[in-house]
């Protein structure tokens, strides 16, 4: 008997696995972050690890960047600023509280930008394929929505009405990237 080949990975399951890789090194670095809060010693190892794992997040984020599904984005620029800012983690603790808080809580909005695209991208892999919308092309609105006329009207009216499906699909997006993390990190 012939073996079959194993499947070679879609383009969205090498994205859904360098996103979980990111995810993993993103939450630790949030211990040194925490770390730089408290008074626990810094040693020379501690910053050595903080440099690598900083440069391991710059590497995935450039592999992911090039193969993320279009729309869907992970918060990369937020998260290379924050990298940027942080020298090291003595430079962390020597950091007014204030700016030490206004950056765990950077770390924080990239982590769930992260977590919601690593859901997604799981979400797609698993077989959901997400819908195309034509966008408009040309440089503005057109000429009934300048005049108020009743082109843009009615878009006004049809934004109103936003399916709160949207609203569930989010909700459960999050819901599978923070379990999947949580199983991950044994916390459940």
């Amino acid at each position: 008997m012939a073996k079959e080949k194993p499947k070679a990975p879609t383009p969205t399951e090498l994205a859904l696995n360098d996103a979980q890789a990111l995810l993993e090194i993103w939450l630790r670095i949030k211990a040194y972050f925490v770390k730089a809060a408290s008074d626990e010693p810094i040693t020379p190892e501690d910053e050595r690890i903080f440099l690598d794992l900083k440069s391991e997040v710059q590497r995935l984020q450039r592999l992911l960047k090039n193969k993320m599904v279009a729309g869907l984005s992970f918060g990369e620029q937020r998260m290379a600023d924050l990298l940027r800012q942080s020298i090291s983690i003595q430079h962390l603790r020597e950091l007014p509280k204030m700016d030490r808080q206004l950056l765990v809580n950077s770390w924080h909005y990239c982590f769930i930008h992260l977590a919601r695209a690593v859901g997604a991208l799981q979400f797609i892999a698993e077989g959901y394929r997400p819908s195309t919308t034509k966008e408009k092309t040309g440089g503005g609105p057109n000429i009934s929505e300048l005049k108020g006329g009743g082109g843009g009207e009615a878009k006004k009216k049809k934004k109103a009405n936003v399916p709160i499906g949207k609203y569930v699909l989010v909700i459960a997006l999050l819901g599978a990237a923070v379990y999947i993390v949580g199983k991950r990190l044994n916390l459940f």
